[in-house]
């Protein structure tokens, strides 16, 4: 419940965010438009390296050993990502593997729904381990491998991870965020995800920058993407 709290504000603050950003410009060319998309990536970036280093600094009141399960569970779904993307290797994998492993109660608890979530993020986390090594091809293989779940609640509210695709459709593969896309409109299918998805379609078949949040769709309101 914490967590969907947590979300949920997150969510709400964006949305408002954008409603008062009141932006708008001409095409996907358009170098202020360019210039705000690169401002906002740059912006993601800083956002989850401070995430990650307030992490670091709670661990050292309260080292992960330490933690009550409930704690534990927490602190792996917000921190296992951030962990592949900014820890060794080796530090990574611990929290991965830990993640995965809490699977098996909440599918007691929960059924075969209330994993899915772990199931998606452990493997959107190995496809940055693989893509900090440089590895391409492990890479969009754990990246395709997360959409291999079911609807879970956090998943259809809140959607799929989209950090990895900024940064692969960056790299330029193309091909590999347009399948993520598609396979995961099977279970991220309601009204704002359907927008959302479609919109990014006609996007990157305009070479547009996107940042794959709903801002995309504020910032493009006057372009012609058909």
């Amino acid at each position: 419940m914490r967590l969907l709290l947590a979300l949920f504000i997150i969510s709400v603050s964006q949305f408002l965010f954008a409603a008062q950003s009141g932006l708008r410009f001409e095409s996907c060319e358009d170098p202020n438009y360019i210039e705000y998309v690169n401002n906002r990536l740059d912006f993601y970036k800083k956002t989850r390296k401070e995430a990650y280093e307030k992490a670091q600094q709670n661990l050292q009141v309260t080292p992960f050993a330490n933690m009550s399960s409930s704690e534990k569970r927490l602190f792996l779904h917000t921190n296992t990502i951030l962990s592949a993307r900014f820890d060794s290797k080796e530090q990574a994998l611990f929290y991965i593997e830990a993640f995965e492993k809490s699977t098996s109660l909440l599918r007691r608890l929960f059924g075969m729904r209330g994993h899915m979530d772990i199931v998606h993020r452990t493997n959107i986390a190995r496809a940055w381990l693989a893509s900090k090594e440089g590895d391409k091809e492990e890479t969009i293989k754990y990246l395709l491998k997360s959409t291999q779940v079911t609807a879970s609640p956090v998943l259809v509210s809140f959607g799929p991870d989209r950090e990895l695709i900024r940064e692969l459709y960056q790299q330029g593969e193309r091909e590999a965020v347009l399948e993520y896309l598609e396979r995961v409109s099977v279970f991220w299918n309601n009204e704002s995800a359907t927008e959302y998805l479609q919109l990014w379609r006609k996007m990157i078949k305009h070479n547009c920058p996107i940042q794959f949040q709903f801002y995309d769709t504020t910032s493009t309101e006057s372009f012609n993407l058909d």
